[in-house]
């Protein structure tokens, strides 16, 4: 094999990531020898990381929470579905500069497809306005659901957001205050918050899910325990996020490398909560 290839999950937190071990796992697949690091990094000390691994010969980063939004200013140039989202999780370094990619939403739908769970004509409610609900909205209303709600605890982003993509599909953006008493009966929640990582539920409510909802949190391990045991309380259908992990990870793959690897060998051999 030739030198590894440097690699790095850039947020906070990051202790629990899986990224280094999936991406060992694709290198492996690849014949392509990998050296993924966890780097603790807040907003501000984000331009001075990114310096350090672009002067270490870094090909590419991962941002997760806080970064995605940030990320967006580091890029010499983005694609067009980072540009719409307006946030970065996959960042490439090649001709003097960093080039930012959204993998999230493929990601999602990939595995919204291995899932069997079809979002044609559904109404999807969505927990959260960050730049991780930012990255997935365009793709899922290309699935053309019947409605797309955002929730968040402060209804100026949940608007903001909603009306970024109103030209899209039909979708809206609330606050708690007004989910109380108009939000009923959805099809399918997918919960974006970093809620979990605190041991914390995001609101919610049960009578916002219809009796046959499916729920799926783009947390995994420890993280998603909260929800887990929430919708396990009410008999409810709930899936991690492992494998939109896995598949925004194997897209991420392919844009530093050029290598597209299979992704449920690396998913299977996963640990399980």
């Amino acid at each position: 094999m030739k030198d590894p290839i440097l690699l790095a999950v850039l947020g906070d937190p990051v202790d629990h990531s899986l990224s280094p071990r999936i991406h060992s796992a694709f290198g492996e697949q690849c014949g392509i020898k990998v050296d993924y690091r966890k780097l603790k990094t807040s907003i501000e000390k984000l331009p001075e990381r990114l310096k350090q691994l672009a002067d270490q010969g870094a090909s590419g980063v991962n941002l997760t929470v806080p970064l995605k939004a940030s990320g967006i200013r580091a890029c010499q140039q983005i694609d067009a579905v980072a540009r719409r989202a307006r946030a970065v999780n996959t960042m490439h370094w090649h001709d003097g500069g960093w080039s930012g990619y959204n993998t999230d939403g493929p990601g999602l739908l990939m595995d919204l497809d291995r899932l069997g769970i079809n979002l044609f004509q559904q109404r999807v409610l969505i927990l959260g306005a960050g730049g991780a609900s930012a990255g997935v909205i365009a793709p899922l209303l290309d699935a053309k659901p019947a409605e797309i709600t955002v929730l968040n605890r402060t209804a100026e982003r949940a608007t903001a957001l909603a009306e970024r993509y109103a030209h899209l599909g039909p979708i809206q953006g609330i606050d708690v205050a007004e989910a109380e008493t108009t939000i009923r009966d959805y099809d399918v929640l997918i919960q974006s918050t970093s809620a979990g990582h605190s041991g914390q539920l995001p609101p919610l409510r049960r009578h916002w899910l219809s009796r046959e909802a499916t729920v799926y949190d783009f947390n995994y391990g420890p993280a998603h325990s909260p929800l887990k045991r929430w919708t396990e309380a009410y008999d409810l259908a709930c899936h991690d996020g492992l494998g939109m992990l896995v598949g925004q990870a194997a897209l991420a793959f392919q844009i530093w490398t050029g290598n597209r690897p299979a992704m449920q060998p690396v998913l299977d051999a996963l640990p399980k909560e």
